[in-house]
């Protein structure tokens, strides 16, 4: 069996927090201004200039660290899967920590999974 990552079925845009992150974000279009959670835990605004620079985005995205929902488990299956993939990180959500684009790499081959671009 295939497990695909990173493939996505709504826009992706950019926001900015007030306590300096810059992270991609997942929205319907209708909802894309709305304000949304940053790891942090503020609220963080649509950030329409840094989705439109050439550029640094890419580089934010790939090597940054960020919070994997594609790679998350269900919050009740946490410590199991830290014992399964030792090393791995989760939040409270059950969202894998990617570390930079080689960890994304590493923490796909290792759950059998593969980046789709």
């Amino acid at each position: 069996m295939i497990k695909l990552v990173g493939v996505l079925s709504m826009p992706s845009y950019v926001a900015t927090c007030k306590c300096g992150k810059t992270f991609r974000y997942l929205s319907t279009i209708s909802k894309r201004n709305e304000p949304t959670e940053c790891d942090c835990g503020l609220m963080a605004n649509r950030d329409v200039e840094a989705e439109l620079a050439p550029g640094p985005m890419i580089k934010l995205v790939t090597e940054n660290e960020r919070w994997s929902v594609s790679m998350g488990v269900p919050v009740s299956q946490i410590a199991k899967f830290k014992k399964l993939y030792p090393g791995s990180t989760y939040d409270s959500k059950g969202r894998l920590l990617i570390k930079n684009r080689k960890d994304k790499l590493r923490q796909c081959k290792d759950r059998d999974m593969y980046e789709i671009s």
